[in-house]
């Protein structure tokens, strides 16, 4: 009903502002810069944000930590489910089916880029905890290419635990050239796995902090 729609919109709102309170809170969070000339973690222009994915844990850090106007993808089926779904919807996340072919979330993702607000992926698409990345999927290469927005490449430890300082290390934004028409699954295939190093080489940075 859209008589209830204000009130779950506040609720959602002190809902997500208590999340991350409680995340500064139980992990601590601490950036890692790679370069000087790059010391905030504030994005004052639009980027397509990535970074390995250990933990559902991961989004809620980014989302905390990262400064400036941004939205999240997130995997269609945990946005659908009734636990969710209705927090998800109000905090404007972009529901990415990842299991089908889904050009929905790229057109979404762009008008947010478009409105100057960063979009945060996390190109596995699924989580893994053993130390390594999993493929990376090539819908983030198609929007940069697409959009030529740079891409910012961000490294977690991916250590959640009682103790333990969770760190990460954030990149200096890397242009990536915008292609007139569409880009070739060779070129995105190889631009995917140029990232997939990148965050995997920030990940062990980190880690050695």
């Amino acid at each position: 009903m859209k008589i209830l729609e204000y009130p779950m919109k506040i609720i959602s709102k002190i809902s997500f502002f208590l999340l991350r309170m409680y995340i500064r809170i139980r992990y601590m969070p601490k950036a890692v810069f790679t370069d000087k000339t790059v010391q905030t973690n504030r994005v004052n222009s639009p980027c397509i944000i990535i970074a390995n994915h250990t933990s559902v844990i991961d989004p809620l850090i980014l989302l905390t930590v990262i400064k400036g106007k941004k939205n999240i993808v997130v995997a269609k089926d945990w946005y659908e489910k009734k636990q969710f779904h209705w927090i998800l919807s109000r905090e404007k996340c972009i529901p990415c089916d990842r299991y089908n072919l889904d050009t929905e979330w790229i057109q979404l993702a762009k008008k947010n880029l478009a409105e100057g607000k960063s979009v945060i992926i996390f190109p596995e698409g699924k989580t893994r905890q053993d130390g390594e990345l999993n493929e990376f999927k090539s819908g983030f290469a198609f929007l940069a290419r697409y959009t030529g927005i740079p891409v910012l490449s961000i490294g977690i430890d991916g250590i959640y635990k009682f103790g333990h300082r969770t760190k990460y290390i954030v990149d200096v934004p890397e242009k990536v050239e915008r292609t007139k028409g569409v880009p070739s699954s060779e070129d995105l295939a190889q631009k995917s796995e140029y990232f997939r190093q990148k965050v995997k080489s920030l990940k062990e940075k980190v880690l050695s902090k």
